[in-house]
């Protein structure tokens, strides 16, 4: 059983003492505990608003692709229908640079997501 910190020591590490206190406890593998599951807690909604981000954007760059290639076949004869398909070009690459952004970043997450499984079962 960990002792109870003193005056001195809780004066010199406030932020230790606000985990000791929302952990309820003076033992320090309690604390980390704690601190690694509300951390594992928080990347995993982060991975799955970005798996669904990533869903949706997979979805928009599915149905851009399909009214560039039936705009190809009829734009060409209508005034702005030619902008109109090289807007629709341009915001297809710039949805598959979005895309390739998020799954990198999902990548990050879900090493961070491993990393702190590691974390939690270290200090279970």
């Amino acid at each position: 059983m960990a002792t109870p910190p003193s005056q001195h020591a809780m004066s010199r590490t406030p932020h230790f003492q606000e985990l000791r206190i929302a952990s309820g406890s003076d033992n320090l593998e309690r604390c980390f505990h704690l601190l690694f599951t509300q951390q594992h807690g928080e990347i995993d909604g982060l991975i799955n608003v970005l798996c669904e981000k990533r869903d949706g954007l997979l979805k928009k760059i599915e149905r851009m692709k399909k009214l560039i290639q039936e705009g190809e076949g009829f734009c060409v004869f209508h005034d702005s229908g030619n902008a109109g398909l090289e807007c629709m070009k341009e915001t297809l690459k710039t949805y598959k640079k979005v895309l390739a952004g998020l799954t990198g970043l999902l990548d990050v997450a879900c090493e961070g997501r491993r990393e702190s499984r590691r974390h939690v079962s270290r200090f279970e």
